[in-house]
């Protein structure tokens, strides 16, 4: 009778479900688990602010960055490969890596900014020969801020038309 008994413990219906019955545990527990992490992450993700701004506080862009004021220098007449004073060049002849230009004339002298391959000036003074370069002081059309003298070696006319 023990034999009979065990047969039927065992038996195909019983198994199967034994079998979904764990699945359906390992189911819940799978599901639980990441419910537990989704909760998790939503507590510790951070919130983004909306910040509304009324249509009439959008402030406008300052335009007096865009005309140029010259410095106070007196125009030289002269003109040495097609570069004279309140003509405009450009950066040439670099490399890529741009053109040092510096608060006087000279290669003892402090770097004012790094300007860029191709970058266009407005020559506003010069030329002086120093350090047996031929130096002309550029501006951009931009920005007064951002003007300085550059060595004649690496700056091309840009033709009038």
């Amino acid at each position: 009778m023990t034999l009979k008994k065990n047969k039927e413990l065992f038996s195909k219906k019983a198994l199967v479900g034994a079998v979904i019955v764990s699945m359906l545990l390992l189911f819940y527990y799978v599901l639980l688990l990441n419910g537990l992490t989704y909760s998790t992450r939503l507590a510790t993700t951070p919130k983004a602010n909306l910040t509304v701004i009324a249509a009439g506080s959008i402030p406008t862009p300052d335009l007096s960055l865009l005309t140029m004021t010259p410095t106070a220098t007196i125009p030289s007449s002269e003109v040495v490969d097609g570069i004279s004073s309140q003509k405009f060049v450009k950066i040439q002849g670099t490399g890529g890596a741009g053109l040092r230009i510096r608060s006087e004339p000279g290669t003892n002298t402090e770097v004012m900014f790094l300007a860029n391959e191709s970058e266009v000036f407005l020559v506003i003074g010069g030329p002086e020969t120093v350090d047996g370069l031929l130096w002309w002081k550029l501006a951009t059309p931009y920005d007064e801020n951002r003007q300085g003298w550059a060595a004649a070696d690496y700056l091309v006319a840009i033709a009038d038309d």
